[in-house]
């Protein structure tokens, strides 16, 4: 990795102060709509929704982090079941799956 002397950091903070722009593309900007069954997408700013309502960023954002957050237990579920699977021969049972859930529910913090 190479450094940047004093000078160097300089020149690139008075560039900032003075407004340049850095990026390497357009800005994307766009609005958020819910739809009913929870999938979120985006539209282009004065744009209506197509199918169900808009949402704010923040909105926006906290309905990803829990998706992110059911995807990863999703896939850690999976994982076990295949773990179990692969040393049993077998498919879990009910009672194994509800024991599994409990599982991964305590070592999230459900």
């Amino acid at each position: 990795m190479g450094h940047f002397d004093k000078d160097t950091l300089n020149k690139f903070q008075a560039m900032c102060a003075e407004g340049v722009d850095f990026g390497e593309g357009p800005v994307y900007n766009y609005a958020m709509c819910l739809e009913p069954d929870g999938d979120v997408y985006g539209i282009e700013p004065g744009e209506k929704c197509k199918v169900g309502q808009p949402i704010s960023d923040s909105q926006g954002a906290a309905l990803k982090s829990k998706q992110n957050k059911k995807d990863a237990y999703g896939a850690r579920m999976a994982k076990l079941k295949a773990a179990y699977l692969k040393k049993t021969g077998r498919e879990m049972s009910a009672k194994e799956l509800k024991a599994a859930k409990q599982m991964l529910d305590k070592k999230s913090g459900k």
